[in-house]
C-alpha cells in the first residue's frame, strides 16, 4: 500500500481529479470508481495537480485554530514554469515561477562568515571608545584593595553569626503579625533620619523588605557619588567629616535588611546584592586611591581615617553578599 492509500483510508489526503475534471465527470460513482494515485506527493505539486481535503469540518476548524494548517492564498493555475527572459505577463504566470524557483532551492545551505575585526582599540572586555565601557561598564566592579581584604577565618565566623541571628529573626517573624508593607518614600525617610528597629523589619512582608533593600543600597550608592566628587575636587572637610555623612547608618540599614531578607532570594534581589557588591568594591577602590593620592590638598589622615571608617563595614557587606547569599 503506498502512502497515499495509507493516508486516505485513514481520512486525511485523497488524490483525485483536477477540478476541472470533476465538474464533467459524474460524481455519483461508487467507492471503487475511486483512483488513489501513489506517486509521491511533490511531483503532483510539480505538475501544478490540485488536491481535495476529506477530514472533517471539525478537525480542519482546529488546524486553523492552532495555526497548523495554512490555506492558499490566491489560486494557481498551471505546473510551476522556469522564468522567462521578460517580466511575467500576470500574477498567475508570477507565482508558478516562484514555485518552480523554491523546487530548485537546496534544503540546507553551508555559507562562509568572514569575522570582521573591529575598529576600536579595546582595552577589555567591557571596554568602550574611551575606555569607560558604556553601559556594560556599570556591571564592572574593581578589584579590592589589599588593605580591605578580609581573612578567612574572620569571614567563616561572621557569616556564620550572621546564618544564626537570621534564624532567630526569622521565628520572631513567625510568631508575630506580618501585615506592614512600607512603600519606598517611607522607608526613605526612615533610613535618613531613624535608626533601624527589629520590631519594625519583623513586622513587614515580603514586599516591604525587598522595597527598604533597594532604598538602602540607593543611599549608599549616592554616598559612593558624593564621596568620589570630594575626592576628584580634592575637598579635604568632606573627607574629615566622612562618618558623620550618614555611611554608617545606611551601613547598619543594609545589614538590617539583609538580615530579613527571604529565601530562596528572587531575581529583583538578586540584582540588588550584586549591585552592593559592585558600590563595596568601588568604594574600597575610591578609598585607596584616596590615599594614595600625592596632592598636597588631601590630608593623609583625613585619608587613613576615611579608610580605618570604611574597611570594617565593606568588609562585612561583602563577606554577607559572597558568602551568606552566594553572589560572587
Amino acid at each position: 500500500m503506498s502512502i497515499f492509500q495509507s493516508a486516505s483510508s485513514h481520512g486525511r489526503l485523497a488524490g483525485g481529479p483536477s477540478r476541472h475534471q470533476v465538474q464533467d465527470e459524474d460524481l455519483e460513482g461508487s467507492e471503487d470508481d475511486e483512483v488513489i494515485c501513489a506517486e509521491s506527493f511533490d511531483d503532483r505539486i510539480a505538475r501544478g495537480e490540485e488536491y481535495e481535503e476529506v477530514d472533517d469540518e471539525a478537525e480542519l476548524q482546529a488546524d486553523r485554530d492552532q495555526q497548523i494548517l495554512q490555506e492558499a492564498c490566491l489560486p494557481v493555475s498551471g505546473a510551476p514554469m522556469p522564468p522567462s527572459e521578460g517580466p511575467p505577463k500576470d500574477a498567475d504566470e508570477y507565482l508558478r515561477q516562484v514555485q518552480w524557483e523554491r523546487l530548485q532551492c537546496p534544503e540546507v545551505v553551508d555559507v562562509d562568515v568572514k569575522e570582521r575585526k573591529s575598529k576600536r582599540k579595546v582595552d577589555g572586555p567591557l571596554s568602550g571608545k574611551d575606555g569607560s565601557g558604556g553601559l556594560l561598564a556599570l556591571f564592572q566592579a574593581p578589584e579590592v584593595p589589599a588593605r580591605f581584604r578580609h581573612a578567612e577565618a574572620w569571614a567563616s565566623d561572621a557569616a556564620a553569626s550572621f546564618r544564626h541571628l537570621r534564624a532567630l529573626c526569622e521565628l520572631e517573624r513567625k510568631s508575630g503579625k506580618r501585615a506592614q508593607s512600607l512603600s519606598y518614600e517611607e522607608w526613605r525617610r526612615h533610613v535618613a533620619k531613624d535608626r533601624p528597629d527589629s520590631q519594625l523589619l519583623a513586622a513587614q512582608d515580603f514586599v516591604g523588605i525587598n522595597h527598604l533593600v533597594v532604598v538602602a543600597i540607593d543611599k549608599f550608592e549616592k554616598d559612593l557619588e558624593s564621596f568620589q566628587c570630594a575626592t576628584h575636587e580634592s575637598d579635604a572637610g568632606f573627607l574629615s567629616g566622612f562618618q558623620g555623612e550618614g555611611v554608617d547608618s545606611v551601613s547598619e540599614w543594609i545589614f538590617a535588611a539583609l538580615v530579613f531578607v527571604e529565601e530562596p532570594l528572587v531575581d529583583d534581589i538578586q540584582y540588588q546584592l550584586q549591585r552592593l557588591r559592585r558600590v563595596c568594591c568601588r568604594f574600597a577602590a575610591a578609598v585607596e586611591g584616596t590615599a594614595a593620592k600625592a596632592d598636597s590638598d588631601v590630608e593623609p589622615g583625613a585619608a587613613e581615617a576615611t579608610c580605618a571608617f570604611l574597611h570594617p563595614r565593606v568588609a562585612l557587606l561583602l563577606v554577607l553578599v559572597i558568602e551568606v547569599f552566594g553572589q560572587h
